[in-house]
């Protein structure tokens, strides 16, 4: 635990040198570019790539700062059915599918329940609900149930299928309606074991319309990098649920550099 919270330091300090260059926006701001119904766009790089990304962007991006804080962490439990109902939808490649998550924004302190489903046309949408008091995030409670039955998917027996956290750098784009995260640091648990993700980077383009030509989007054309598939969650299920069909998601697993540990 003291080695990942130590690596975790250090990346963090390499990214906040990295960041100084940035224009500040303010959670307002970031709130007008939340695009809820949108769609997305998932870059995976190693850190010292992202560290090249940010320096070739900065003079057309504005950051995020919450509370004097320009990287957000985040930790947020899954929730599946007994048989990975969600993940299979994923492996099986259905055009629509879905995940039952709860995340709590330790910026703010605030924690939303949260439904995220991927259309067939390829937008995502989100669904989601603020969720009063810091109670133990791992409980499915009443009001998930309720969110969920109100936006009419029928599960009752969902529980918790993986545990995540990794920070968060959220840019935005000046002269484009596009918001981007960067995240890094990504950790998974589950089952008294632990998985850390510690030299790669999820850059992930959020828009309303389909992507139009940007500086980021020239950054990736000139290291010959495409976009990926990459889903925080079944790479976590891949990595931690022994009995879970991976096949599909396991060449992007091996190319992962990770370190494993059991958790006593």
């Amino acid at each position: 635990m003291l080695e990942a919270f130590q690596n975790n330091m250090m990346q963090n300090s390499l990214f906040q040198n990295c960041l100084q260059p940035f224009l500040r926006s303010s959670l307002e701001e970031s709130k007008a570019m939340s695009f809820l119904n949108r769609f997305d766009t998932k870059y995976v790089l190693k850190i010292e790539n992202a560290f090249d990304f940010l320096k070739e962007i900065k003079d057309n991006y504005s950051l995020l700062q919450i509370n004097d804080e320009i990287i957000q962490s985040y930790r947020t439990v899954y929730f599946d059915t007994p048989d990975l109902h969600c993940f299979n939808l994923h492996h099986n490649k259905r055009a629509n599918r879905f995940k039952f998550r709860t995340r709590h924004y330790l910026s703010n302190g605030k924690i939303y329940n949260e439904i995220k489903q991927k259309l067939n046309t390829g937008k995502t949408v989100k669904f989601r609900q603020r969720r009063d008091g810091m109670e133990n995030i791992a409980e499915f409670d009443n009001d998930f149930a309720n969110l969920i039955h109100t936006n009419n998917y029928n599960f009752e027996n969902l529980a918790p299928s993986l545990f995540v956290f990794f920070n968060r750098i959220t840019l935005l784009n000046k002269y484009f309606p596009e918001r981007m995260t960067l995240d890094f640091g990504l950790r998974y648990g589950y089952n008294n074991e632990e998985f850390s993700l510690n030299n790669t980077a999820i850059v992930e383009l959020k828009r309303e319309r389909t992507p139009d030509r940007t500086v980021s989007q020239d950054f990736f054309r000139k290291i010959c990098k495409t976009p990926s598939g990459f889903s925080k969650y079944t790479i976590g299920v891949s990595l931690t649920h022994e009995e879970a069909k991976k096949n599909r998601f396991l060449p992007r697993v091996r190319k992962l550099s990770y370190e494993h540990r059991s958790v006593v």
